[in-house]
């Protein structure tokens, strides 16, 4: 969640994976990792789409994280190699969440000091993170994983303490942090779990009765809370018309214009893009024209799809695509709870990145790639979240 943090880390998990024992060995069954060779399709189908951009601009296109990430679930395979570790990783990244999500309301009660930005820029309030949409984001991620938590644990204070932690990530989001691309995220996301309430027969009344009563609260909170009609309804509109009538840089004006210009871009190499990297350049030359041009400049379509079929055209998004579904169909072969945690991970980016682009955002990125790098093997666990013997005794 820190970029510095974030960094050592890798560099710490590649050195000691090198450096430790049975290294080859290690590297040999990450790689069969269906997931660390999802990744790594990805990876070759960038470097093909660089080698595109190399031959056709005569430049060597920028290969920042965004690239090299994908190799993170092979580095972390073969040093995660259990699932007590797995788990381990995932309760760090929740324990740390739980802190930021604290924080955040001690901000909000006004108990902690606001970050200096927030003079600058007030929708920065409350937040920890470089911005509240990364910080809503993985709010919501929190959120979904004590669900998923709670709905398989046997203990009764753990249950009620996972439901507490969730409708705290949920007001967090809808009343704190105000990011209007967690409330669109959100909306799929209690669809899904009163689907799975409903469909958790196994579950005691209690229980059933508790979650239900969560996501009617959040349905509500939805449907009926003032900072989603402001935020989502009424500025989006009004932000729209400023836009139409006096080309003001609003956030819904810059992206209307990000994807007008991006539509050409795409049209003009349909079938393998314009090479890694080209999106910006493009961009930047067809809106050059336009008075106060630099108001619109970014440093993405902000918009996932879009930035993949300008990069790396028709054919890059059929893969990409198609990784995802078979990332998706294995996240239906897992078990409980991480079946659950998974498929809303996946929801959220799918969502999220209907307005963002999120693997081009370093925090958004290494969040899905390092939580994806904890994903269990699946077709061999349990409800309690046990693997294959063989994994255990390694």
């Amino acid at each position: 969640m820190n970029k510095p943090a974030t960094n050592v880390t890798i560099v710490l998990s590649v050195v000691l994976s090198l450096l430790g024992s049975d290294m080859r060995q290690r590297w040999r069954d990450a790689a069969r990792h269906p997931v660390a060779q999802g990744a790594l399709v990805w990876w070759a189908v960038l470097m093909l789409s660089a080698a595109h951009t190399w031959l056709g601009a005569s430049s060597v296109p920028r290969m920042d994280s965004f690239v090299w990430a994908c190799w993170y679930p092979l580095v972390l395979g073969s040093l995660l190699r259990t699932a007590q570790w797995r788990n381990r990783a995932l309760l760090a990244f929740a324990l740390a969440m739980t802190l930021v999500l604290l924080a955040s309301y001690g901000m909000d009660f006004g108990l902690l000091p606001q970050r200096p930005v927030v003079h600058e820029l007030p929708q920065m309030r409350n937040t920890l993170f470089k911005e509240y949409t990364q910080q809503g984001l993985d709010v919501l991620v929190l959120g979904s994983m004590a669900l998923a938590a709670a709905l398989v644990t046997r203990s009764r204070p753990h249950r009620r303490l996972l439901y507490t932690l969730a409708i705290l990530a949920l007001i967090n989001v809808i009343a704190v942090l105000e990011s209007r691309t967690a409330y669109l995220t959100l909306v799929p996301l209690l669809a899904y779990w009163a689907w799975r309430l409903c469909d958790h027969w196994r579950l005691d009344r209690r229980t059933r009765w508790a979650g239900a009563g969560l996501i009617l609260a959040g349905l509500a909170m939805a449907c009926y809370a003032s900072p989603i009609r402001q935020r989502l309804l009424l500025s989006v509109t009004h932000e729209t018309e400023a836009y139409i009538d006096q080309s003001t840089p609003t956030s819904t004006g810059i992206r209307l214009e990000l994807w007008q210009h991006t539509l050409p871009i795409i049209a003009s190499a349909p079938v393998f893009g314009h090479g890694l990297s080209q999106w910006f350049p493009l961009y930047k030359q067809s809106i050059e024209g336009m008075p106060d041009y630099d108001k619109f400049l970014m440093g993405h379509p902000h918009q996932e799809m879009l930035l993949i079929l300008s990069e790396q055209g028709i054919v890059g998004l059929a893969v990409f695509l198609g990784l995802l579904a078979a990332l998706a169909r294995y996240i239906s072969r897992l078990a409980s709870p991480y079946r659950d945690f998974y498929a809303c991970l996946l929801l959220i980016y799918l969502t999220a990145g209907l307005a963002n682009c999120l693997w081009a955002d370093f925090s958004h990125r290494h969040m899905f790639i390092l939580l994806l790098a904890c994903i269990p093997l699946a077709g061999a666990g349990t409800a309690s979240g046990a693997e294959p013997h063989k994994e255990e005794a390694t």
